[in-house]
């Protein structure tokens, strides 16, 4: 902590991943939940600028928390934190960001499968994306060569982007959200891989990370801050309800990033994108062992992975999650969101 506050940033330069924290920072979540001191000031800090250059967060996260005194880390990919703490790093998971794989791998007409790709160009949101991350499992377990077999073309995070990228004919395979590949079936585009059907206990894309430290000193706040995020979540996905209110949000945020692609105006994203948001209503991250295995299989476990139990710490955020819903005035809300995990599957 510094200055007695607890110290909040993000990883990534994506400003959308920042929807949920500030929308629970402009709701007042985090100081109803207790992130306040005895003379009512705020007792938290939300940085808004990522710690480490995209695609470094793997080696830099805990050097970049320690020099910035970040007491919690949103948007941290899992597979970084397992890393990190092999190497040492007091740090660990305390909660889930994003828990599931949202998107189908959607190739032209003549590819039939992920066999068909190989010597042909696959289109990723970035380089070392959780999107990146995702088709590379898909096409090892098909038997490719990352290194030889594909040629990776960055298109951006913006699915119409990637639905163009198909029909121009510039990739043979891009990642699309399931309802948005639709029209492109209808054109005689195949799926070639629909990865949230593999994962029904959930798949750790991104995960929230706090020091050692912190959970230590101050597991009250951590926790209130578990509590003020998990509504956020709930609030996120509560469509159509906040739609309005977060597609300005997503305007606002956009427009404060340095960075000159995440400021151009974006379409705004539809009911179902947001609905369909995969930040877990539990506030839980799950699928860790299935996971773990999946890197193997790509060769990243070169080193001595500790234990699951010794890396994910969410003890706290099942207390959370259990004091909301404990709440009276919560109960509606909840049922609402229940009926949108349910026809998702998350």
């Amino acid at each position: 902590m510094l200055d007695g506050k607890l110290r909040i940033a993000p990883t990534c330069y994506h400003m959308l991943h920042q929807v949920p924290v500030r929308a629970a920072h402009e709701m007042n979540y985090f100081y109803d939940e207790g992130l306040k001191t005895a003379d009512g000031s705020l007792a938290y800090e939300l940085l808004t600028d990522s710690m480490v250059p995209f695609g470094w967060e793997k080696l830099g996260i805990s050097q970049a928390m320690k020099e910035k005194s970040v007491d919690i880390a949103l948007d941290v990919q899992s597979r970084t934190i397992f890393y990190q703490r092999a190497r040492g790093a007091d740090l660990y998971i305390i909660a889930g960001w994003r828990n599931q794989h949202t998107n189908v791998w959607v190739g032209p007409p003549h590819i039939k499968s992920l066999q068909d790709l190989k010597g042909k160009r696959v289109g990723i949101s970035d380089f070392n994306s959780i999107r990146h991350w995702a088709i590379q499992i898909q096409l090892v377990k098909a038997g490719l060569n990352l290194e030889k077999d594909i040629e990776w073309v960055r298109i951006g995070v913006n699915s119409q982007l990637h639905k163009d990228a198909i029909r121009a004919g510039r990739v043979e395979c891009a990642p699309v959200p399931p309802y948005y590949a639709e029209d492109l079936l209808e054109e005689g585009c195949n799926i070639l891989v629909s990865p949230a059907d593999q994962y029904p206990d959930g798949r750790p894309e991104r995960v929230i990370v706090s020091t050692g430290r912190i959970l230590e000193e101050k597991p009250e706040m951590v926790k209130a801050f578990l509590r003020g995020l998990i509504r956020s979540y709930w609030f996120v996905r509560d469509i159509p309800k906040n739609y309005e209110y977060l597609v300005n949000l997503e305007k606002r945020v956009r427009l404060t990033s340095p960075d000159p692609e995440e400021r151009l105006p974006q379409k705004p994203r539809s009911q179902k994108d947001l609905e369909a948001m995969p930040f877990p209503l539990d506030g839980r991250a799950t699928g860790f062992e299935d996971m773990l295995k999946e890197e193997e299989k790509l060769g990243e476990l070169n080193y001595k992975v500790p234990p699951i139990k010794e890396v994910v710490a969410q003890d706290l955020v099942d207390e959370a999650f259990k004091e909301l819903r404990a709440r009276p005035e919560l109960q509606e809300e909840f049922a609402r969101l229940k009926k949108a995990e349910a026809r998702w599957g998350y």
